[in-house]
């Protein structure tokens, strides 16, 4: 009996050392995000021409005359933004340029996640993923009905007389719903910090919410900012905001669910059985 069950034992290692080392050679290694360039290419390509045509649109609006000036009221701003309306005129251009600072940051911000190995050995996915947010967010601003295709608003510039006429009155003035500045620092941001959690499932949910809310400062600030800058009242820049949440943490989900419903394991299993011993392949889609 000794002598008979050598072979087996010697076949069941053999067998379970080959599962282990084909499986390791057929299971791929955990991904978080399923991302296809050649699908995402040219759809983020697309979004940003179609996107940048319309902006050209917004800057062409037809121009105000000094009697749309003269029949401005200010009693007309809903109270919660008339804060937009009593600035500090003086200061607005070095708001707007600190908020230009901000913006870039917001832009270039989830490129730093590459200094940790981590994210650099998926840098293509996380790139793709990121085009794909300030492409989205883009097209809010060139096509959703809360944005400048659907309410030509005018920017708190309008209302102040020391500003030169040909800013109060071109067609870009009529385009402050909502902050792009806003949301294309908020989507970095949220982007961000959606790679970051996605990365450490460990995170406890305090910990998340601590990176979120450190996420949401950038966007904020820089909304205060266009607020001095007279380019835009409050609730624009809240708008704006949360375009920017949506964009940046709702792209990384969606490639993320897309993973999840579309593994792929490939198992060998060693079989035993009236004496005869063999390897069972299963794969499943």
């Amino acid at each position: 009996m000794k002598a008979s069950l050598l072979p087996l034992l010697l076949i069941l290692s053999f067998c379970t050392s080959v599962r282990a080392q084909i499986s390791d050679s057929l299971e791929p290694p955990a991904k978080i995000y399923r991302v296809k360039p050649l699908i995402s290419l040219p759809v983020t390509i697309a979004g940003f021409y179609f996107g940048q045509e319309k902006l050209k649109d917004f800057r062409e609006k037809t121009p105000l005359t000094q009697i749309d000036l003269d029949l401005l009221n200010p009693d007309d701003v809903p109270g919660i933004d008339r804060i937009g309306l009593r600035q500090d005129y003086d200061k607005a251009e070095s708001a707007a340029k600190l908020s230009d600072a901000f913006f870039i940051g917001g832009q270039v911000a989830p490129f730093t996640l590459f200094i940790w190995k981590k994210y650099r050995d998926e840098w293509k996915d996380i790139t793709m993923m990121y085009l794909e947010a300030q492409m989205v967010q883009g097209l809010f601003y060139g096509y959703a009905p809360f944005g400048p295709a659907g309410i030509d608003r005018l920017r708190p510039r309008a209302f102040y007389e020391e500003e030169e006429f040909g800013q109060r009155t071109n067609g870009n003035t009529q385009n402050s719903t909502f902050s792009g500045h806003v949301s294309t620092t908020a989507t970095g941001w949220y982007f961000y910090a959606k790679i970051i959690t996605d990365h450490n499932p460990d995170l406890t949910g305090g910990q998340k919410a601590l990176i979120y809310g450190a996420a949401s400062v950038p966007g904020i600030v820089t909304g205060i900012l266009r607020v001095k800058a007279l380019k835009h009242f409050p609730t624009d820049s809240a708008i704006g905001l949360g375009v920017g949440a949506f964009s940046g943490i709702m792209v990384p989900e969606f490639h993320r669910w897309w993973e999840k419903k579309h593994k792929t394991k490939a198992m060998v299993t060693p079989l035993y059985g009236n004496g005869a011993a063999g390897l069972g392949f299963s794969l499943v889609f």
